[in-house]
C-alpha cells in the first residue's frame, strides 16, 4: 500500500505519546498530565486542546516511553493538566467525580459528563471531574455543538453518552465525542477507547495512520494513550508551532506529522516536557534524511508489538 509520507518540518527524536488531550510533560517520567476529538491535550496529551500525561509504553528501538490510552486496555499513569485543557492519562483507569460516563448512571433527564471543577478556563484541570447535568440537545457523535457558560462546563447540546470537544475558548463550535461503553469499547468500528484526565474522559476517538495523517482538517493523527493506536485529535498549537524540535507539554502540542518525545529522544531538546519530532516510514531508504543530526529513523513500536497496517511506522530519535 502506497503512503505519501507527512512532510517534515525541523526534526526531533522520540515519542513521549503521553495522553494526547490534555495536558504537560511527554517525558516517560513526568508526571504531569496530556488528549480526543476536540480539545487535544496540553501537555502530554488530550487530542483536540492540550494534554499532558505520563503514560508509559515503550516504543521500539527507540526505546522511547510511551502512553497508550485509547484503545482497548486504557492503563497508563498520569499527572497534572495545563490551562490549555486537554487530557490527562489515568494511574488506574478509574472514573472520577459524582457519577461514571461509562455507565450513565445520572437520573433521567440528565447525563454523565466531564468537567472542570476549577470554573470556566483557563483551568489549572481541565475535565478533571464527572457530573450530572440536564440534557440539552440530542447531537450525536460528530455532529457541531456549543457549551453554555464557558468551554469546561460540561453543559452542551450533545445527547445521553457524549460530550463536546474540540471547542474554541468560549466552548463554541465543537464536535459531539462518544463516551466509551461499558467494557471500554466503542460502537464504532473505526474508533478506539481512551481514557484521560485520570479518568474523566474516558472517550471513543477515530483510529488513524501517522505516515498519512488522514484525520479531517485541524486535527492529527497522535499516539493514543496506552501505545497500541493512533487518534484524530485536535491540534492544540497555532500555524508554525510544534515543529520539529519544538517544545512540547502534551501530545498534541505537536503539528500533525509529528510527535511529542521525551527530552532525551530528541537532539537538542533541552526541555524538561520533551520536544515534538516526526514520524517517518521505516521502508524508505531515506527516511534518516528528514531526522536530526544525531538521530534516524526507529521503529515506534517494539519489536513484533506494532498493530496489523502500522508496521512502519518510525520516528526521528536518538537510539537508544
Amino acid at each position: 500500500m502506497d503512503r505519501t509520507r507527512p512532510g517534515l518540518v525541523r526534526s526531533v527524536g522520540w515519542p513521549c505519546v503521553a495522553a494526547l488531550l490534555v495536558a504537560t510533560a511527554c517525558s516517560g517520567d513526568s508526571t504531569e498530565g496530556s488528549s480526543s476529538n476536540g480539545d487535544a491535550t496540553s501537555s502530554s496529551a488530550t487530542a483536540t486542546d492540550s494534554a499532558s500525561s505520563t503514560t508509559s509504553t515503550s516504543t521500539s528501538t527507540s526505546g522511547t516511553s510511551t502512553g497508550t490510552g485509547t484503545g482497548t486496555s486504557t492503563s497508563t499513569t498520569s499527572g497534572g493538566s495545563s490551562d490549555s485543557g486537554g487530557f490527562i492519562d489515568p494511574p488506574d483507569g478509574g472514573v472520577s467525580g459524582m457519577c461514571d460516563p461509562v455507565a450513565q448512571d445520572c437520573p433521567e433527564g440528565e447525563k454523565c459528563t466531564a468537567y472542570s471543577t476549577d470554573g470556566d478556563g483557563p483551568p489549572a484541570a481541565p475535565w478533571n471531574a464527572n457530573k450530572c447535568v440536564p440534557v440539552m440537545g440530542m447531537g450525536q457523535a460528530g455532529d457541531s455543538c456549543d457549551i453554555e457558560g464557558g468551554k469546561y462546563t460540561g453543559v452542551d447540546d450533545c445527547d445521553v453518552g457524549l460530550i463536546c470537544l474540540q471547542t474554541d475558548d468560549d466552548g463554541k463550535g465543537g464536535a459531539c465525542v462518544a463516551f466509551c461503553e461499558p467494557g471500554m469499547t466503542c460502537e464504532d468500528p473505526n474508533a478506539e477507547c481512551a481514557v484521560y484526565n485520570d479518568g474523566s474522559l474516558p472517550i471513543c476517538l477515530v483510529t488513524c495512520d501517522p505516515l498519512l495523517q488522514d484525520c479531517p482538517q485541524g486535527q492529527g493523527c497522535y499516539a493514543a494513550a496506552g501505545g497500541g493506536a493512533f487518534i484524530c485529535f485536535k491540534f492544540s498549537g497555532m500555524a508554525g508551532e510544534g515543529l520539529q524540535g519544538d517544545e512540547c507539554n502534551y501530545v498534541n502540542a505537536c503539528s500533525p506529522g509529528t510527535a511529542c518525545l521525551a527530552p532525551e529522544s530528541v537532539s537538542g531538546c533541552g526541555a524538561q516536557g520533551g520536544c515534538c519530532s516526526p514520524y517517518c516510514d521505516l521502508t524508505d531508504p531515506n527516511a534518516d534524511a528528514g531526522c536530526q543530526q544525531g538521530e534516524m529513523c526507529v521503529s515506534w513500536f517494539e519489536m513484533g508489538m506494532a498493530p496489523p497496517g502500522l508496521e512502519d511506522v518510525g520516528v526521528c530519535a536518538i537510539p537508544q
